[in-house]
C-alpha cells in the first residue's frame, strides 16, 4: 500500500516556483542525467559508506523511470544536492532514532530504499506530492532540487516529509489506537486542500492535510511534533482560536506519546528533544 505526503500547490509549490525563477535565469541541466559508466563515482562511494553498508539502505539518485510515477513529468535530482540532502537526513532522522532506541530498531524498521527526485509531483486536484512510502520498504522524496540548507522553512518541510513517511511505516507495522480516529471523525474530507491552516487548527487538525484521513492525521501529528519540538508544537496549538481545537490537538498528541511508548518502547518526549536539537544544529 502506498502512502503519500501531499500539500496544496498554491501554498508550497507555485509560490516557490514564481519567486525562484525569472526570464534571465539559465537552468543548469548538465548533471540531471548522469552517465552510467558502470563504475562507482565518489558520490556512489559516499552513499555506500554512509547508508548502504551501515544501514542496508539503497539511495537511488540516478534517473530510473521505473522507480517513479510514469504518468507524471518529473525531474531527476541534481548530483550536487544528493550529499547535502542525505547528510541532513542522517543527522536529523537517522541519528536521533538510533540514539533514542538503538541501531537494531533502525535496521529492522527503516526503509531499504530511498528514492530522490528533484521536482515535486503535480496532481490534478491542485496539490503536489512531496513524499511517498510504500510497503514499509521504500520512501520517495521529491522537490529536492530546491534544497537550501540556509532556508529553515524548506529544511523543516523536507524533514517533516521524511518523518511523516517513516511514521507511516511504523503504524503500518503496529497500528495506532483506534480511539484516535474517533476524536475528529467528522472533520475528515476529500477536499482538505480547500482548508486554511487556521481552519484546520480550529477544527483540531495540526495541518490541512491532516484532514484527508485518519492515517494522515496521525503521521502529521508525529512529524510536526518531531520537527517543531515541544515549544514549537505548543506555539502551533496555541494558534487555534477554539477550545475544541486545542483540546483535540492535545488529546491527539497524548495518544502519539502513548503509542510510541506502548508499541515501540520509545520515550517520545526524549526522541522529540533529540530531533529538534539535531535540526537546530543542522541549520546553523
Amino acid at each position: 500500500m502506498k502512502r503519500h505526503y501531499i500539500i496544496p500547490i498554491l501554498v508550497a509549490g507555485l509560490i516557490t516556483v514564481l519567486s525562484g525563477c525569472s526570464k534571465k535565469e539559465n537552468l543548469d541541466i548538465s548533471n540531471l542525467f548522469p552517465e552510467n559508466t558502470g563504475q562507482p563515482t565518489a558520490l556512489d562511494n559516499w552513499i555506500t559508506d554512509n547508508y548502504t553498508k551501515p544501514y542496508n539502505i539503497e539511495v537511488k539518485y540516478k534517473w530510473d523511470p521505473y522507480a517513479v510515477a510514469t504518468d507524471k513529468t518529473l525531474i531527476p535530482i541534481k548530483e550536487s544536492m544528493v550529499i547535502p540532502v542525505m547528510d541532513l537526513i542522517h543527522k536529523t532522522w537517522v541519528e536521533p532514532y538510533i540514539k533514542e532506541v538503538g541501531l537494531p530498531f533502525f535496521l529492522k524498521y527503516s526503509p531499504k530504499q530511498i528514492i530522490l527526485v528533484g521536482s515535486p509531483r503535480y496532481n490534478s486536484n491542485g496539490t503536489i506530492t512531496l513524499g511517498e512510502a510504500e510497503g514499509g520498504k521504500t520512501i520517495q522524496l521529491l522537490r529536492l532540487n530546491e534544497f537550501n540548507k540556509k532556508n529553515e522553512g524548506f529544511v523543516k518541510f523536507l524533514l517533516h516529509t521524511i518523518h511523516h513517511e517513516f511514521a507511516h511505516i511504523l503504524h503500518q507495522t503496529i497500528f495506532y489506537p483506534k480511539e484516535y480516529k474517533s476524536l475528529t471523525a467528522s472533520g475528515y474530507t476529500g477536499t482538505w486542500n480547500n482548508t486554511t491552516d487556521q481552519e484546520a487548527l480550529d477544527l483540531g487538525f495540526i495541518t490541512p492535510y491532516a484532514r484527508s484521513k485518519a492515517d494522515e492525521d496521525f503521521v502529521e501529528m508525529v512529524s510536526t511534533m518531531l520537527t517543531e519540538g515541544k515549544d514549537g508544537f505548543e506555539a502551533i496549538v496555541n494558534q487555534s482560536a477554539t477550545d475544541h481545537g486545542k483540546d483535540m490537538l492535545y488529546q491527539k498528541a497524548q495518544i502519539v506519546r502513548n503509542y510510541f511508548q506502548n508499541s515501540w518502547k520509545i520515550n517520545f518526549d526524549s526522541l522529540q528533544a533529540k530531533t529538534s536539537t539535531a535540526i537546530a544544529e543542522a541549520i546553523k
